[in-house]
């Protein structure tokens, strides 16, 4: 006797649940079987023991109609099945490459346009391209499409750089038309790589290549060197097969491995059952090759800025360095003479401040990106610390008529130090000149009981430096 209420719950995309109530008979078990209703999709024949009542079956196509019967087993006999009828819930193929993650790639979708593949299935074509397309973030910074259509020779759409919004896109595959012909794959192979992926046309350098092709047939004419040279132009091709498609030949277009870039359809009604898998695919391989071309990429930071200059640091900053930069290594010497230093600076960073600099100094400055396999090319430029200033002034053995000024010298080479004087009271100004390895001097000829306004700058030979200043006074004179 046969199992009774038949029930599917949980239905996914992916899996369906059932439960049923046991046989009234003394058996040895039940037989599970869920037939698709569209043709090469897979069967699934399950066996359980005799008191289990529920099972959860998985691994089903999106949006597919199984009929599901149990049957009551007793050794090799079978009852007759309770049988029911059930479907898979679509899959929403909005992967979306990981969004919120620089995803770049340069998509071409290389469509069959051939007499063989029918003005009706043709519509459904178009809306399984939709599904693709609908997968990915569409800007000149993302993911960029380009549609061609092939069939005795090959036709473009739409070029990658055409379109900026998905909307856009939508439209033109909406309204693309068909075209009709044989199916001359490698001749429309040879033209996606010579004027398709090419930069006046949208293709952008160390930016993933990806390729879909979608054919119903053998291919017309020779394909497997235009495939190799495609694939050897650093294009990842995946391929797509309905219904008369032969695989062989597929798998020889496509990149391995074969599992992940090669899908087989039995009819265009059988597109939603691969597109999410393909898809998922697509955006794993972008995702995979974005970290390789990053690893490879080494390059050089640009636009050297130097600011904040002083007497003993600058600022360097940059725009930076392409790739998967490490840190950035910043060099630096004086023009003449000197060994180099340096300080490392993360990678996130675009500017560090040198410090303990000697002034009125010309340093070479180099920014130099270290990538995991080895050093970039640097970014080369100058800077120049400001003059110095004297310290400390200091004023004693005051007389009527004279006065000593001492002071710490001026950093830097420092060839003379400019002395003035004058009354505060008002009055002329005088000025002494003095050798750059002095740090003294004796002003002479002042006037008694007059407090003076000093200044001392330090001479280098690109200029002065600024003034260091103070006061001094000159006693009252003895009148007898």
């Amino acid at each position: 006797e046969p199992p009774s209420n038949l029930v599917a719950t949980q239905i996914s995309s992916k899996s369906i649940r059932v439960t049923w109530d046991p046989s009234a008979s003394q058996i040895t078990g039940y037989r599970v079987q869920f037939f698709p209703m569209i043709a090469g999709a897979k069967q699934h024949v399950l066996s359980v023991g005799p008191q289990t009542t529920a099972l959860n079956v998985r691994d089903l196509s999106p949006e597919t109609e199984y009929q599901i019967n149990v049957y009551a087993m007793r050794g090799m006999a079978a009852s007759e099945p309770i049988t029911i009828m059930e479907k898979t819930q679509p899959v929403k193929v909005q992967v979306e490459c990981s969004r919120g993650v620089d995803v770049k790639a340069d998509i071409v979708l290389l469509v069959d346009g051939s007499y063989s593949i029918g003005i009706a299935n043709f519509v459904k074509v178009r809306a399984f391209l939709e599904v693709l397309v609908k997968s990915f973030e569409i800007s000149p910074q993302k993911v960029q499409i380009s549609l061609v259509q092939y069939s005795r020779d090959p036709y473009t759409e739409f070029y990658l750089n055409r379109y900026n919004k998905i909307e856009d896109i939508i439209q033109a595959i909406h309204t693309f038309p068909y075209r009709g012909g044989s199916t001359n794959t490698g001749k429309a192979m040879t033209y996606v790589r010579e004027k398709v992926f090419v930069i006046n046309r949208g293709s952008r350098p160390n930016v993933p290549k990806v390729m879909i092709l979608i054919t119903d047939g053998k291919s017309s004419d020779a394909f497997k060197e235009p495939a190799i040279k495609l694939r050897e132009s650093d294009v990842e091709i995946f391929a797509v097969g309905v219904k008369d498609a032969v695989r062989t030949e597929l798998e020889a277009i496509a990149s391995p491995p074969a599992e992940t870039h090669v899908y087989t359809v039995e009819d265009f009604d059988a597109f939603q059952r691969i597109s999410f898998e393909l898809t998922q695919s697509v955006c794993l391989r972008i995702e995979q090759e974005l970290a390789a071309i990053r690893k490879k990429i080494k390059g050089a930071p640009r636009n050297l800025m130097i600011t904040d200059e002083t007497t003993d640091s600058f600022k360097v900053g940059w725009t930076p360095a392409p790739g998967n930069v490490l840190r950035y290594r910043v060099e630096y010497r004086p023009v003449i003479g000197r060994e180099r230093k340096h300080v490392t600076v993360p990678a996130n960073e675009r500017s560090t401040t040198l410090l303990n600099l000697t002034p009125d100094t010309r340093y070479e400055v180099y920014v130099i990106p270290e990538y995991q396999s080895g050093p970039g090319n640097s970014l080369n430029g100058y800077a120049k610390t400001e003059e110095g200033t004297p310290r400390n002034l200091r004023v004693s053995d005051a007389t009527t008529s004279t006065m000593k000024l001492s002071w710490s010298a001026a950093p830097g080479k420092v060839q003379r130090y400019l002395v003035t004087y004058t009354p505060v009271a008002g009055g002329e100004t005088k000025e002494v000149t003095i050798r750059g390895d002095t740090t003294t001097t004796v002003l002479r000829d002042l006037e008694h009981g007059t407090r003076y306004a000093l200044s001392v700058t330090a001479l280098y030979a690109s200029g002065a430096g600024d003034a260091l200043s103070g006061q001094g006074e000159t006693p009252e004179g003895n009148y007898f």
